[in-house]
């Protein structure tokens, strides 16, 4: 006869996770800068310009202006993320110091809206299979000519990405864990973000979506062992890795059967391609300040794109300044680029929009603004958890364009802001009946004297 097993002591201490992801060095923003971005951009030096464009622009003063602006962006970034003391990440025994909530109806408007916007988007192409499967085959790049955008309505498909932040701060912190139906609504999401990468040939979206689920689900998770903290640590050179995989299995479908010709097979090219996206960005944003002679314009046409792309609003901008300064860049490409290689870097049309010192303190603010929202998702704090993984996608990108000026960012940040008042509004509530008790207290006490 067997012994009854012993009654499990509830206060008996469970194996300690003691390997916060958060505290990761990649997470960061001064070492993600320093050893990530920048040593990519001087890796443009050894970049074959020549086989891609007339002109080749790196090195120049510009380029190192461009270096400057980069560790102007760190030093800013450091300034505001010192002394941010232990994370509660880091205390095994504190699952996660939030207790909050995100109204159903919210998450479900949220994930509405971006359904909505998506079927009016590509709700077009199901009246006409034969397109996709053109694409598919290699007969075309993508479907942009296809269906169109809508202003103001097709933006509501960023809603989903504040969705997936709202959904992994439930997941992790919040006062009861999402329903099954948000987990459904999650993975539509992730689902339509693929196809929207893949009929528009927008992998941004991908990585947008990917950076919102990723870095705010780091906030809360914590590995099991030293080994598994050293994996995580090189991440950042197993990324590049994976970003090439997946720009190869989307060039493939994208621009493959055109190019196969010139290419002994598809990895040389995607490899090739890649390098180009981002090398050429910084060559053609040299080369925009090098070419042209009217700027700045201190129009803020670059630094606030999303406000010229309002309705209404842009079209009243665009007549207030003129000609559209945009118009620069596309000439420049026409007669010393390459009008598929379009990007600018988020650098140099910030110093064509408001010239080296305006580009100094820009990105000198934009650093600071950083390091306190990477203090604030240290901390656990919901400004952080909700805006940073949105930095670390800013800093990632910016060799490339500039994020926070984009349209794209805008919705992503109104509904997180909506959503930090709802799930707020309750604490308030609380704290302010707890002000209130005390006097009742006082009351009823001074009550019960008089007629002892």
């Amino acid at each position: 006869m067997t012994a009854p097993s012993p009654a499990r002591n509830p206060f008996m201490r469970r194996p300690m996770l003691r390997y916060p992801t958060i505290t990761l060095w990649w997470f960061r923003p001064v070492p993600l800068l320093l050893l990530v971005v920048i040593p990519v951009y001087l890796s443009y030096l050894g970049f074959n310009f020549e086989n891609w464009v007339p002109r080749r622009y790196v090195p120049s003063l510009d380029y190192l202006w461009g270096l400057a602006l980069l560790l102007i962006l760190a030093l800013g970034a450091l300034l505001t993320s010192v002394g941010a003391g232990r994370s509660p990440a880091a205390d095994p025994r504190r699952i996660t110091p939030l207790r909050v909530d995100v109204p159903g109806w919210y998450m479900a408007t949220l994930f509405g809206a971006a359904v909505l916007a998506y079927a009016l988007w590509f709700g077009p192409l199901l009246s006409n299979p034969a397109v996709i499967v053109a694409m598919f085959s290699g007969e075309r790049g993508n479907l942009r000519d296809v269906t169109e955008t809508q202003p103001g309505i097709t933006t509501l498909t960023q809603c989903g990405v504040a969705f997936i932040v709202l959904y992994v701060i439930k997941q992790h912190g919040g006062v009861r864990p999402p329903a099954r139906w948000e987990t459904a609504a999650l993975f539509t999401l992730f689902g339509l973000t693929v196809m929207r990468a893949v009929l528009w040939s927008e992998r941004l979206a991908v990585i947008e979506a990917a950076a919102a689920y990723g870095v705010t689900a780091a906030a809360f998770v914590r590995l099991r062992s030293a080994d598994q903290r050293r994996l995580a640590a090189m991440l950042p050179f197993v990324g590049p890795v994976l970003l090439y995989l997946a720009f190869t299995t989307t060039e493939y479908f994208r621009s493959w059967a055109f190019y196969k010709d010139y290419y002994d097979s598809v990895w040389t090219f995607a490899f090739e391609r890649l390098s180009a996206y981002y090398a050429l960005a910084t060559n053609s944003g040299i080369g925009l300040l090098q070419e042209t002679r009217d700027w700045p314009g201190y129009t803020g046409r670059y630094v606030l794109e999303w406000l010229y792309r309002m309705p209404v609003l842009g079209d009243i901008l665009l007549e207030m300044v003129g000609t559209d300064p945009r118009t620069a860049y596309q000439a420049f490409l026409e007669l010393h680029g390459r009008a598929e290689f379009n990007n600018p870097t988020g650098l140099f049309v910030t110093v064509f929009d408001i010239g080296y010192t305006g580009s100094a303190l820009y990105f000198f603010c934009i650093g600071a603004l950083v390091g306190g929202l990477w203090k604030s998702w240290y901390r656990h704090r919901l400004a952080g958890l909700f805006f940073y993984p949105f930095c670390f996608l800013f800093m990632l990108e910016l060799l490339r364009f500039n994020y926070f000026a984009a349209s794209r960012f805008v919705p992503i940040v109104a509904s997180l802001l909506v959503a930090g008042v709802l799930m707020t509004l309750p604490q308030r509530a609380r704290q302010a009946s707890q002000r209130k008790s005390p006097a009742k207290m006082g009351h009823h006490a001074s009550t019960v004297e008089r007629f002892s």
